[in-house]
């Protein structure tokens, strides 16, 4: 189906999002047989261009396009009158000859097809990624040689709505705690809210006693959760009860998730930035997880 005239251009906020296309007219015209617009703006990118100057850029459909007033002759004049990399048509890695202009590497050598440039960068993002792996290896193996150390994990139980159907914070959390050889030192569900507020199972516990024994095992300990938004509606819930909120002690805490994404080293093959890891789940798999991050560094094989 053709576009309307009447659709409202959409918005991109970075090269990456803009489909095929849509092209600005000056990447309509660096077309190796060069285009213009014939149709309206379909679409606007806010992002940088290669010169370094934000947009807005105007995005044009490349099928509602038509020739240039170039001629045949025009165009194999400039193509012989090219003589940098710059303007190169055929890449220098795979030897393709693509449309639009190859880009030269940032070093000044040779230009490259868009897949050949990326497939660089994406290469030399891994080569930075192995770097960090190792050290998120080493950060792994430095926690597991503390005899103090405690891996700790917070399941919450959601609160029951209201009558309005509006959320309640987390009625109940459990809260589990084993040591670096996996036995466990604390597991209790805990209520989060007051006695008459239901939603929290039957066998939750006080949090006042029972939080207050949790923060006695971990105040001398070295203490690795997966992030600090685990803690949130704990934290939240503690102060709504006016109990203690300095439950894990600050100068030994530890949370795992930015370490696990570095050592996991698995950049989106898209963006060239890494993937989110999944949660573990539950204290002893962070525990694993921990245990491998040690004695497995993700390596480039270059």
């Amino acid at each position: 189906m053709e576009p309307s005239a009447s659709t409202s251009p959409a918005v991109y906020d970075w090269w990456g999002q803009v489909p095929a296309h849509l092209r600005t007219t000056t990447q309509l015209a660096a077309l190796d047989l060069p285009r213009q617009p014939a149709g309206p703006v379909r679409a606007v990118v806010t992002a940088r261009n290669p010169a370094g100057r934000k947009g807005p850029w105007d995005l044009y459909d490349l099928r509602e396009s038509v020739p240039t007033a170039a001629t045949a002759a025009q165009l194999a004049a400039a193509a012989a009158r090219r003589t940098t990399n710059a303007n190169a048509r055929t890449c220098a890695e795979c030897g393709a000859h693509p449309e639009t202009p190859c880009t030269p590497t940032d070093d000044g050598g040779r230009a490259l097809c868009g897949t050949c440039a990326h497939i660089r960068r994406l290469r030399a993002g891994q080569a930075q990624a192995a770097t960090t792996a190792a050290a998120a290896a080493a950060t792994a193996a430095r926690l597991l040689a503390d005899e103090d150390l405690v891996v700790l994990h917070i399941d919450y139980t959601p609160g029951e709505p209201t009558a309005a159907g509006t959320p309640r914070p987390p009625a109940a959390a459990r809260i589990t705690a084993v040591d670096r050889t996996g036995a466990t030192l604390y597991d209790h569900t805990v209520r989060l809210t007051g006695p008459r507020t239901p939603g929290a199972p039957a066998h939750a516990l006080d949090p006042a006693e029972a939080l207050a024994e949790l923060a006695a095992l971990l105040a001398h300990r070295t203490v690795v959760h997966w992030t600090p938004a685990d803690l949130g509606p704990l934290h939240d819930a503690l102060h709504r009860l006016k109990l203690p909120t300095d439950l894990l002690p600050a100068d030994r805490t530890n949370t795992a998730r930015h370490a696990v994404r570095s050592w996991r080293a698995d950049l989106d093959p898209t963006t060239g930035e890494h993937r989110h890891p999944t949660p573990p789940g539950t204290a002893d798999r962070l525990l694993l997880l921990l245990r491998r991050m040690a004695v497995e560094a993700p390596s480039t094989g270059q």
